[in-house]
């Protein structure tokens, strides 16, 4: 049977996978007849550091082992390669002394590239088979590419008829709600998340959905929330008429809070504030409605902050 020619090396961080990753880089070298293997060696890391790291332990490798005193003060490294080649220490050393040579006077040539790199350059290559402008740039900043996005997405506006119905209407929305016009920015929020792993299988998800679907999920939002609010309104009004039944004033209340707080509600101001002091005092037992109170009203004013 043919041993496979792929090899994966699975370790924890501080195991030793850059001394392995160059014995095997180094084994390439070694193992070739000739002393330029290294130009038809294709290594490949994910940062521009990892890059220099891996260059510099390769060069200094070979620069310790094409030295005489390795013949008599040996490595780790040293004797791993001779093990596993089967070559004697002199051979090794020989040949180190002439890889060494060779990269230095073509070190053009000794390429270990990032992965971007690398993709950019056969990209760039093949960009006529790709359809691609043979001077298309490779864009980095990640604020500055999805603000053109948004500008050619804005930009047309005026060609595309429901498009720009749908601008239009989302920047008439923003005016009405005392907010800035400018859709832009809202746009470019909001592009983010596509440049963020943890939303990609969401954003997948409405890759097949069309502007008329994201309308129909508008306007059925709409109504939930007109429901939602008539409820909450009629139920702050049965509040209200439980006080007054009940034969209490808003005064008879600490400092009016909570009946002034329904009566908001009720009136159809639902920007009321949650977070007042007096209503953390309410949920961790605090009592803001006077003894005289019955068990209908505070079972309505409890069931209402549940």
């Amino acid at each position: 049977m043919n041993a496979s020619s792929f090899h994966i090396y699975n370790a924890s961080a501080g195991s030793g996978k850059t001394f392995t990753l160059v014995k095997e880089y180094l084994k390439l070298l070694v193992k070739s007849p000739y002393n330029n293997a290294y130009k038809y060696i294709l290594a490949l890391t994910f940062t521009n550091k990892a890059v220099g790291e891996m260059k510099t332990r390769v060069i200094e490798t070979l620069k310790e082992f094409a030295s005489e005193e390795i013949l008599e003060q040996t490595n780790s490294m040293f004797q791993a390669i001779c093990e596993e080649l089967k070559i004697e220490p002199k051979k090794l050393q020989q040949k180190s002394d002439a890889l060494l040579s060779s990269i230095v006077h073509n070190y053009a040539a000794f390429d270990i590239s990032t992965l971007d790199k690398f993709t950019q350059k056969l990209i760039r290559t093949f960009a006529y088979d790709l359809r691609l402008p043979l001077n298309f740039e490779v864009e980095l900043d990640t604020d500055a590419l999805l603000s053109k996005a948004v500008d050619n997405l804005i930009s047309r506006a005026g060609e595309n008829k429901a498009l720009t119905k749908t601008l239009v209407d989302f920047a008439i929305e923003k005016a009405d709600d005392d907010k800035s016009w400018d859709i832009a920015y809202d746009f470019k929020n909001i592009s983010k998340l596509l440049t963020n792993e943890n939303h990609v299988a969401y954003i997948e998800k409405l890759k097949d959905k069309q502007l008329q679907d994201f309308k129909t999920l508008k306007q059925l939002l709409r109504d939930n929330i007109k429901t939602s609010e008539t409820k909450i309104k009629s139920q702050a009004q049965e509040v209200i008429e439980a006080i007054h039944n009940n034969g209490l004033e808003f005064g008879d209340f600490s400092r009016s809070y909570l009946p002034n707080f329904f009566s908001k509600i009720a009136s159809g101001n639902l920007n009321a504030s949650f977070t007042p002091k007096w209503q953390i005092d309410l949920v961790e037992g605090g009592t803001l409605y006077p003894k005289k109170v019955s068990d209908e009203t505070a079972a309505i004013i409890d069931g209402m902050q549940q």
